[in-house]
């Protein structure tokens, strides 16, 4: 791939944008919070405004999508050129049937319905990176069956359980081989940014997503990365060229000739080179944490039996698992067939569980997420992107090993934390952990105890403003015990 090629391509972007931000994924929360009583009740959704070719609405708790009639060459394209049924087949495409026409609207969808979407500031390096190999995967497919991708955000994508799915069905238009990928420019900053990043200084450099939700500006990447990033071709083609360039002419009047030919071998060059990336950091805090930072002896084995024996107690489908960190727990769930959300703030322990499961195609979704500091809604009016209490609800939220580290590393007074807590899911199952406990000393090694009130007692009285007590059971002999719990404000 040439410089002329690479340059081509950049020069093109200035000529039109697609941003797209009105996915499927921005829906979840909405699901929860509006209600429509008859058919003809409609809601477009306010993420939706982005996109002339269609829009997003609900009706009956239901998503839809409208497709305009600006966009129904496109349309009839996708679907009578095969593109449509060989990525859905695939799983590379969310799904859809077509329902009868409503006035204004030149088609109207309804996509395989979502629950717990993701952003992609909340996924690890493996993630991003299986997200950046999937748009390329279908970028190229598209191609060959005459369509290209008019926009390549992160956005567009969602994980669920294990893998990552496209969820814009109108990200597509008719393919002109004499111009270069107008979103080139915006997969470079939505994905190839954020992972030269972290492949520089760890998987946290992911999480500058949630301040640059339209990508990391590749002058700011381009700053942030060494000085050798430009002898390595991967940074210096597509990061530090395309700079270089930006203010040149623009391909048109440089008279630059492009064709489906060098079209593929920008995508293939950039498919060769993300795939052959890792991250930077290979240890976290908590990253080892079940080799290294376990307690001796049963512990595990006994607190396995315990939430085996407690969850026989209750009936549920889906879990939230808070604090998960390589989800032994979100495993043992998963393989007794629960539909599993993990999360943890750790970025290295949420890349081995996500690395676990798809290699056991097991039901977890996992993803980074600080409970101290999560996710909040985001964009225009603070309506665009919800926040991951709305996003993420279960039958069962799990919080295992959890409470020391957020009411004594955080100053978490019990009452806030299950305040928090109970916004999540029907029934909880938390383990205390007594101050006694070496864990908790570890914590209170370097500060001062200022925790007069952590104990059961204060606990408790915490927990029974929000939570009916179902059960509780002691882990081994080591003092830490489980309560099963159910929430009083859900019916």
């Amino acid at each position: 791939m040439s410089t002329q090629e690479v340059a081509a391509t950049l020069s093109s972007y200035s000529l039109q944008q697609y941003w797209d931000w009105a996915s499927i994924s921005d829906l979840a929360g909405i699901i929860s919070d509006h209600s429509f009583r008859g058919r003809k009740m409609k809601r477009t959704e306010k993420s939706s405004f982005r996109d002339p070719s269609g829009h997003i609405f609900m009706r009956d708790g239901t998503v839809y999508r409208q497709i305009n009639a600006s966009y129904s060459q496109s349309y009839d394209h996708l679907m009578a050129s095969g593109l449509y049924d060989e990525i859905t087949k695939k799983n590379w495409l969310i799904s859809h049937i077509e329902l009868p026409d409503e006035p204004g609207a030149y088609k109207i969808i309804r996509p395989v319905q979502l629950v717990g979407i993701n952003y992609p500031h909340e996924w690890s390096f493996s993630q991003l990176k299986d997200a950046a190999l999937l748009t390329l995967q279908i970028q190229r497919t598209a191609i060959d069956r005459g369509m290209v991708l008019k926009d390549a955000t992160g956005y567009n994508i969602v994980f669920t359980d294990q893998y990552p799915i496209f969820i814009d069905t109108l990200s597509f238009e008719i393919y002109d081989d004499s111009q270069p990928w107008v979103a080139y420019r915006q997969f470079c900053e939505c994905f190839l940014a954020p992972l030269l990043l972290a492949q520089h200084a760890g998987g946290d450099m992911i999480r500058m997503l949630s301040v640059h939700p339209n990508g990391i500006p590749l002058s700011l990447c381009s700053k942030l990365l060494p000085w050798t990033s430009r002898w390595k071709t991967l940074s210096s083609l597509h990061v530090h060229l395309q700079l270089s360039v930006a203010s040149k002419k623009s391909a048109a009047e440089q008279n630059i000739i492009f064709s489906k030919a060098k079209m593929l071998r920008i995508i293939d060059h950039l498919h060769r080179g993300i795939s052959d990336m890792s991250a930077g950091d290979k240890e976290s805090t908590w990253g080892n944490y079940y080799n290294d930072s376990i307690l001796p002896g049963q512990y595990l084995d006994d607190k396995k039996n315990a939430v085996v024996q407690l969850t026989e107690k209750i009936s549920f489908r889906s879990v939230l698992d808070l604090g998960a960190n390589q989800g032994e727990f979100s495993i043992l769930m998963a393989e007794k067939g629960k539909k599993v959300t993990a999360t943890d703030s750790d970025h290295l322990a949420i890349d081995k569980l996500y690395l676990a499961s798809k290699a056991r195609s097991m039901p977890i979704t996992a993803l980074v997420n600080d409970l101290m500091n999560p996710s909040a809604d985001m964009g225009w009016n603070n309506e665009e992107r919800t926040r991951f209490s709305k996003r993420h609800q279960a039958d069962l939220v799990m919080a295992l090993a959890l409470v020391h580290h957020l009411c004594i590393g955080k100053n978490l007074p019990f009452d806030m934390l299950f305040e928090g807590l109970s916004s999540l899911g029907q029934f909880l199952l938390i383990e205390f952990v007594p101050k006694h406990d070496e864990k908790v000393s570890l914590l209170l090694q370097h500060r001062k105890d200022v925790f007069d009130q952590y104990d059961e007692a204060h606990f408790e009285a915490a927990f029974r403003e929000f939570y009916h007590l179902l059960e509780v059971m002691e882990i081994g002999s080591t003092g830490r015990k489980l309560y099963l719990l159910e929430n009083k404000l859900r019916p």
